[in-house]
């Protein structure tokens, strides 16, 4: 498997959720779309007009979006290169040219997110450096597609909710963009899991500092020029049944975990009640009580889920959205597959 590396870009990267203080404002950071480009995505960066102002919390929001859409980017770039070895057989007879839709598609997404911050003037993300060590041939990468595209719509979600209520005018932007990427996801449920396309009424909205920690396993350590500062919790990947399986709606799942972190340790120590917190389609979280023995948690898939689900391990059963739970998140999230 040859996944190159991005080239990394030495500016200062906007620090997502502290506060500190940034560089002056970067210029833009991909090259300009090539008209190839442009024609296999479809079209280009949108010439609508722009509203005279934007709040400083959608400019943070869409430096969020750019740093999930500078890895989704590379990741289809590099697919793309990947599966014209790997081949497709077993697979759809357009998946080559699918792919390569997505990935011009996604490069038209970086750039508009680029073009919207520069108008604003305000500092652009450069790409890091990134590696997807899971990926080895056309089917594990078309699985990791659909989880990546997974938080990315859940992600896009969480910032159009808040840009909706500080500037509205900017909504149809992140609005249309999500959509195409429901259309990728789409076609990665069925190219890798056989899957249908269309599993449940509502995608999973996750909050920003989710997408983060999901995001950050693929970035090279030491290779952006400043690591996002978000809260970074422990991973709880599942551990049965087997990683990226669908799960079914109900029945166990045993998820590994470091009892040695400072919370997790305390909390047991304690003998405080843990759950693991499950957040799925546009509903409240489901709290499920847990076990931990030897560094696995078992817990049980609570019923009425589908698609993709998240769960998170946390201390509490009250919060009722994504920012509270993630305010109280000790471990994950995890994706896990469901139906």
């Amino acid at each position: 498997m040859h996944f190159p590396t991005s080239t990394s870009i030495s500016v200062a990267l906007l620090v997502l959720t502290a506060g500190l203080s940034v560089a002056a404002p970067t210029k833009r950071q991909s090259p300009p779309l090539t008209p190839q480009v442009i024609a296999t995505a479809g079209g280009g960066i949108p010439d609508a007009g722009l509203p005279p102002t934007l709040s400083p919390a959608t400019l943070n929001d869409l430096q969020v979006a750019l740093f999930v859409e500078n890895i989704e980017s590379f990741f289809f770039q590099s697919g793309a290169q990947n599966i014209s070895t790997w081949g497709t057989a077993g697979f759809p007879d357009n998946t080559l040219d699918v792919i390569q839709r997505v990935a011009a598609q996604e490069e038209v997404h970086v750039s508009t997110f680029e073009a919207v911050l520069a108008h604003y003037n305000s500092t652009l993300i450069p790409a890091c450096t990134y590696q997807f060590p899971t990926v080895h041939d056309t089917s594990s990468f078309l699985r990791l597609a659909q989880i990546i595209t997974s938080v990315g719509i859940g992600a896009v979600i969480d910032i159009t909710s808040g840009i909706a209520g500080l500037d509205p005018l900017l909504v149809d932007n992140l609005a249309s963009t999500v959509t195409v990427e429901a259309r990728h996801d789409a076609f990665f449920r069925q190219a890798a899991l056989g899957l249908v396309p269309n599993p449940t009424p509502q995608d999973t909205r996750i909050s920003a500092v989710w997408a983060l920690n999901l995001a950050l396993p693929f970035v090279v350590p030491g290779s952006c020029p400043l690591t996002p500062q978000v809260p970074l919790f422990p991973p709880m990947p599942v551990r049965s049944p087997v990683a990226e399986s669908v799960t079914g709606s109900a029945g166990n799942i045993v998820f590994a975990i470091d009892v040695t972190n400072g919370a997790i340790a305390a909390a047991t120590a304690a003998s405080e009640p843990l759950f693991v917190a499950w957040v799925n389609q546009a509903n409240v979280p489901v709290y499920v009580p847990v076990t931990i023995v030897d560094g696995s948690i078992t817990t049980v898939i609570p019923p009425g889920m589908g698609g993709m689900a998240f769960a998170a391990l946390t201390g509490q059963n009250q919060a009722v959205d994504v920012a509270g739970l993630t305010a109280a998140t000790l471990a994950g999230p995890t994706p896990v597959q469901i139906s």
